[in-house]
């Protein structure tokens, strides 16, 4: 018999702590995938605000995430935003801003620990594909 997952304040609050800690992996995998490119630079001094419907009902208060700005050679190539944690059929989406377009990023793995990553593009909105260095690279081409 499974246990029933309790869900309360402090659920909510360390799930959204997670959240933050997620997002930052992911950043990190983004700066490991371009290390070895020249004129790669990155900024994460804009931040969204997290305030989610379970945040408010359980009395978790708001939380800072970090957008990461993803510049080669001086030029913006792409905007990270984290949009919500709390959301239908993921764990978590990140919209990724590009002058090609905007391209949807959730998680589709089965707990925190272990996310995997998909990626939705602007010309194809449902099939995904994975999220990783070949991706990354394209991105920024």
């Amino acid at each position: 018999m499974s246990e029933k997952l309790k869900i309360d304040k402090d659920y909510i609050d360390k799930h959204s702590d997670g959240w933050i800690k997620k997002v930052e992996q992911l950043y990190s995998q983004v700066e490991e995938a371009l290390k070895n490119k020249p004129g790669v630079e990155y900024k994460t001094d804009q931040m969204m605000v997290m305030r989610e419907e379970l945040m408010e009902k359980y009395g978790v208060p708001s939380k800072k995430v970090p957008i990461f700005d993803l510049f080669i050679a001086k030029q913006l190539k792409a905007t990270f935003k984290p949009i919500g944690l709390w959301v239908l059929g993921a764990k978590g989406r990140i919209d990724i801003l590009t002058s090609k377009g905007s391209y949807t990023l959730v998680d589709t793995g089965d707990d925190d620990a272990h996310p995997n990553w998909k990626v939705f593009a602007p010309q194809n909105k449902a099939k995904g594909e994975a999220f990783n260095t070949d991706f990354i690279e394209k991105l920024v081409h």
